[in-house]
């Protein structure tokens, strides 16, 4: 799976105009969300494909800043305190969250400064 990372504009039809874009290319949406502040956007998609993403999103003018390879981590649902914890580990290990969403799975995904350090969040690959 990859994270890609959109630069939108802050008005209406933006979101319909990336949602379209793919859709034309045949590319599924896998979880995400959109942040806006100010009259710019950041969009943050999770695909399996992040290339085809680019290049459907390309394709339609609107600007993608990267791609990113997510980790991946379940939580035990209904526990709480799991993103506290996992959250603690990334930090102890000196690992800084720059993004942090769902997927349509249920997933924890997160974008990360360090994501080779993600030994730190091996007790959570499974949803132990």
């Amino acid at each position: 799976m990859f994270d890609v990372e959109f630069d939108l504009a802050n008005r209406p039809g933006a979101l319909a105009d990336l949602g379209e874009a793919m859709g034309r290319a045949g590319v599924s949406f896998e979880g995400g969300g959109v942040f806006a502040k100010g009259g710019r956007a950041v969009a943050h998609f999770l695909f399996r494909d992040g290339e085809a993403a680019r290049a459907a999103a390309e394709a339609a003018g609107i600007p993608v800043i990267a791609i990113h390879r997510p980790l991946i981590r379940r939580l035990k649902q209904g526990t709480p305190g799991q993103l506290g914890v996992i959250a603690r580990a990334l930090a102890e290990a000196g690992v800084n969250i720059l993004t942090q969403y769902s997927d349509h799975h249920n997933r924890l995904i997160l974008i990360c400064d360090r994501p080779e350090a993600a030994a730190a969040t091996r007790d959570w690959e499974d949803g132990r």
